[in-house]
């Protein structure tokens, strides 16, 4: 885009050679048109923009000082440059004062000078363009963020009414929540394993990227909020909510990000106030996902029922411990669907039975107990993690039933089995040593051994691997050191062997669905002083728990 000359002077010979003697064109500007004085000028001036105007100081009507006033009051941003004599510098001094950012002399310019001073101009008015820009972008960004700031409020309830009336008087907010409004929480379906195949690196960029894709969306269908509530829930505010928007946006986030998400829809509400009620229904309506398979938008339940139907898990041990799986699936299915009518409960009391079951299948006659509860499943998952956090109860199932063949053969085990010597021996080597960093090779040299061997001869005996044996051990002690609230977390990782208490902490979820601190708030109800400041720092970050699951 061409940059727009208005040339300005009484005398016909200047205007002419100024026209003619320098290749406009060809240096990427255009001549708008040319006037005699002042007058004549701001007429063109109003008809057309333009960006620099070279102007005579000196002519009838209105001269080059007038003009370079009128100029400033109206179109600051059009840049003047003085055409003089060499008995006009007073009043080139005083148009440089007006605003008038150059002057060149008539009698000794050359076409080359004043091409490069409009060139400067030209990149003066970029600059200045882009910072204008930036300043607009970055203002946008700031009232955005303090419509966000207010919405996360009122939404929460973070803030008291006096505070939030002070708040909306310095930031009004949209005319559409007076008018009445919905809203939709959004949740990334199996956010765990999308962050754990680490496409996004962070949950804060996963976040960034949904959130990115349903505004650029939002945009097409005019009034609308999407608040980041900043514990990995997003929420779409707007004065209708259709099935059709939220199934576009559920394919643009698939296609784009590669990831699924389901939404939960709240009654219809008016007034900024009525914000946190809408939230608390979306959330409700969204958690009858655990209960619901094969949807992916949730409203406001109407169930009927006032109690849970129970998991018999008496009788669900007697048959799996009899070998009788195949109709617990057939079981579960009746069960299942019995529960559709009794969301409003919510997930924790289903979760608590399913965990009644778990520890019901590792007692033993003798008291002594197996480590069902440490079994993984062919993908590697720990069956106190699926069931605290799984998403829906057909996950808990699916899993539950995969798992279930191996926990079966783990509980007609002997209770006290008999390993070789040398097996014997690296066992209680590990019991004694687990906060040592242990070596397999030297655990092998040891008892004799290759590591080689020793690793086949180990996984075939315990039917574990000796690095998963030993994580087993040093979790079990980390329960144990757990309830003593007097422990920071880093000082439980290092006496169970990990330097690293993110390490630590990472194993450990991935064993109890908890993190260390999770575990033991639920475990004693008492966590650690506010004052500790752990190097686990992304525990602090973790989101609340609703499970009522008991402590091991």
């Amino acid at each position: 885009m061409s940059t727009k000359v208005l040339i300005v002077d009484d005398e016909i010979l200047v205007r002419i050679s100024l026209k003619t003697l320098i290749p406009w064109e060809e240096a990427g500007f255009e001549i708008i048109g040319e006037a005699t004085d002042g007058l004549e000028a701001l007429e063109l001036l109003e008809k057309q923009s333009c960006q620099i105007v070279l102007t005579d100081i000196r002519m009838p009507n209105m001269g080059g000082l007038g003009l370079i006033q009128q100029i400033r009051s109206k179109w600051p941003s059009v840049k003047c440059v003085i055409l003089s004599n060499h008995n006009d510098f007073e009043y080139v001094q005083q148009a440089l004062r007006l605003g008038a950012v150059d002057f060149i002399l008539k009698l000794a310019w050359t076409p080359e000078e004043l091409l490069d001073k409009c060139r400067g101009i030209r990149e003066a008015l970029l600059e200045e363009q882009l910072e204008n820009e930036k300043q607009s972008v970055r203002l946008e960004r700031l009232s955005r963020q303090s419509t966000e700031l207010l919405l996360r409020n009122l939404l929460g309830k973070q803030a008291s009414k006096p505070e939030i009336d002070t708040q909306i008087r310095d930031h009004p907010l949209p005319q559409f929540l007076k008018e009445g409004y919905r809203v939709a929480a959004v949740s990334i379906d199996q956010r765990e394993r999308v962050l754990e195949q680490n496409r996004f690196k962070s949950e804060q960029l996963l976040l960034y990227t949904v959130a990115n894709i349903i505004n650029e969306l939002l945009r097409k269908y005019g009034s609308s909020e999407l608040v980041d509530m900043h514990s990995g829930r997003l929420l779409i505010i707007r004065s209708s909510i259709s099935d059709e928007l939220l199934h576009e946006i559920r394919s643009a986030v698939i296609r784009f990000a590669q990831v699924s998400i389901s939404f939960g829809v709240s009654c219809s509400h008016q007034g900024e106030y009525e914000l946190h009620q809408s939230f608390i229904e979306a959330e409700a309506a969204l958690a009858r996902r655990f209960f619901l398979r094969g949807e992916f938008v949730f409203y406001p339940g109407s169930d009927k029922n006032s109690s849970l139907s129970l998991l018999p898990v008496d009788n669900w041990i007697r048959r799996i411990e009899a070998g009788e799986l195949e109709p617990l699936k057939q079981e579960f299915a009746e069960w299942q669907e019995t529960l559709k009518g009794q969301t409003a409960l919510g997930s924790s009391l289903v979760r608590e039975q399913w965990l009644q079951l778990l520890h019901g299948l590792g007692r033993t006659p003798d008291g002594s107990g197996k480590d069902i509860h440490l079994l993984q499943d062919a993908e590697g998952r720990f069956p106190f993690d699926v069931i605290r956090n799984a998403e829906t109860l057909q996950e808990i199932a699916d899993w539950f039933f995969g798992w279930l063949p191996g926990a079966v053969s783990l509980i007609r085990r002997p209770s006290r089995p008999i390993y070789r010597e040398e097996v014997q021996a690296v066992i209680e080597m590990m019991q004694r040593e687990y906060a040592t960093p242990i070596k397999v090779s030297d655990l092998a040299r040891r008892v004799g051994f290759s590591e080689n061997y020793l690793s086949v001869l180990f996984k075939k005996e315990t039917g574990e691997k000796i690095v998963d044996f030993l994580t087993k051990i040093r979790m079990q002690k980390a329960r144990e050191l757990l309830m003593n609230p007097s422990l920071k977390i880093y000082e439980i990782s290092e006496r169970v062997g990990y330097t690293d208490s993110n390490h630590f902490s990472k194993y450990f979820k991935k064993m109890e669905g908890l993190f260390p601190l999770e575990y033991r708030r639920l475990a004693t109800g008492r966590g650690e002083a506010p004052s500790e400041a752990s190097p686990s720092q992304h525990e602090s970050a973790v989101r609340p728990l609703d499970e009522r699951s008991g402590a091991k």
